[in-house]
């Protein structure tokens, strides 16, 4: 095969490659196109317009914030409150606390978290895996003991989310504690 045929070869697989992303693309902002159509409300509220016509409410729309899933390397970071600090970064948390079952405070992101420590942990070996103000508690086994972490979210955390928390818990517990 000369210069010339294997330039072609090449052309042709561009070509297609080009045409198969491109098909890519419009299938994925089709089914982009459906999922929003989904959420749109199928009756709105209605309210008196400028000329006696009914006018449409616009309706918001929930979306979830963007959350990081990059890995946190507890080796590169200072200490202990900095992991902790990025953990909350990127599990898009308000604060977010680890303690000994009995109620002893290993670290936190919000100063004065004795109490809390103490509380939440509490609760965890009640059973109880979320309060009313919102917290989520989870229990991580270490050296024969539970850590529980205590994460005030700004929203719920999928079990994805609180099994990568887990994991994350893990390896801050492994470099600092």
């Amino acid at each position: 095969m000369d210069s010339t045929g294997i330039i072609q070869v090449f052309l042709v697989i561009i070509t297609a490659t080009v045409i198969a992303g491109f098909a890519g693309v419009l299938y994925f902002l089709s089914k982009i196109f459906e999922a929003l159509a989904g959420q749109r409300p199928t009756k709105a509220p209605r309210v008196a317009g400028t000329k006696g016509e009914p006018a449409i409410i616009a309706q918001p729309v929930h979306v979830e914030p963007a959350r990081s899933l990059d890995q946190i390397d507890p080796r590169n970071m200072g200490s202990l409150e900095e992991t902790l600090g990025a953990i909350s970064k990127k599990y898009s948390l308000a604060s977010f606390t680890l303690a000994t079952t009995d109620g002893l405070l290993i670290g936190s992101t919000k100063p004065g978290s004795e109490e809390e420590a103490a509380r939440y942990s509490h609760l965890y070996t009640q059973g109880r895996l979320h309060d009313e103000a919102g917290a989520e508690l989870l229990g991580v086994p270490y050296r024969g003991e539970t850590v529980v972490g205590i994460a005030h979210p700004s929203e719920h955390l999928s079990a994805e989310q609180m099994s990568a928390l887990e994991q994350d818990i893990r390896d801050t517990l492994q470099h600092w504690v």
